[in-house]
């Protein structure tokens, strides 16, 4: 899916594949258990939250959809590289009627939208090598004012033998057969994870291991 020049079709049946291997693992509420619980302690009801490399927005309209049911307005940002994905985004928010902003960015090194309450990433840490982690959390933690969290696969034999075996039974899409297995074997463990965010100044964060082999990372400025 990396592939600039993927067949806009199947990369959109990549697109749907990978919006139904987080629906079965949970990947969206694990990621808003940190901005709940940080809703919760500061006792807010209005906040927002921006989401790098958010791919098919499937994360941005559940954590909206989500937080509504729990009396909690936020508002939405998405960043992405891929217009086929922001598309596909775009349509995913108008459906659920939810007023969201979807811009083209290389996030990396294209200015990323400032004075974001809060700052997601989920499952692309594992497309970047090392210093482009660190250089990522940095740039997360400069856009947001309370709150950064990031989610991703685990590297472990277990997390391979389960992405084979699962992506074959969750979707049609030979990207996401392909890919699935290969971003297992890209990802990082714990500790690695640990040292590439204490590199990016990102030190007394915490850093949760769930099942299937996933990890939730939040971090929360110094005030």
């Amino acid at each position: 899916m990396d592939d600039p020049q993927l067949d806009p079709g199947l990369h959109q049946q990549a697109l749907q594949g990978l919006s139904r291997v987080n629906w079965v693992t949970q990947t969206h509420r694990l990621l808003w258990k940190p901005i709940q619980d940080y809703c919760q302690k500061n006792q807010l009801d209005s906040l927002s939250v921006l989401d790098l490399a958010c791919g098919s927005g499937d994360l941005l309209v559940w954590l909206h959809s989500h937080a509504r049911q729990q009396g909690i307005n936020l508002k939405v940002t998405g960043c992405d590289l891929s217009p086929v994905a922001l598309e596909f985004a775009r349509r995913r928010a108008t459906q659920e009627n939810i007023d969201a902003v979807f811009l083209q960015r290389d996030v990396l090194n294209e200015q990323l939208p400032s004075d974001q309450d809060i700052v997601v990433c989920s499952l692309f840490l594992h497309h970047l090598e090392s210093d482009n982690i660190v250089k990522l959390l940095q740039r997360m933690a400069e856009s947001a004012r309370h709150l950064v969290v990031a989610q991703d696969l685990i590297r472990s034999r277990w997390g391979y033998l389960m992405c084979l075996v699962g992506t074959q039974f969750i979707s049609r899409s030979p990207i996401v057969h392909v890919d699935g297995p290969l971003s297992v074997a890209g990802a990082l463990t714990l500790s690695e994870m640990t040292l590439l965010a204490e590199q990016a100044g990102l030190a007394g964060a915490q850093l949760n291991h769930h099942w299937p082999e996933r990890f939730v990372f939040a971090w929360q400025p110094s005030l």
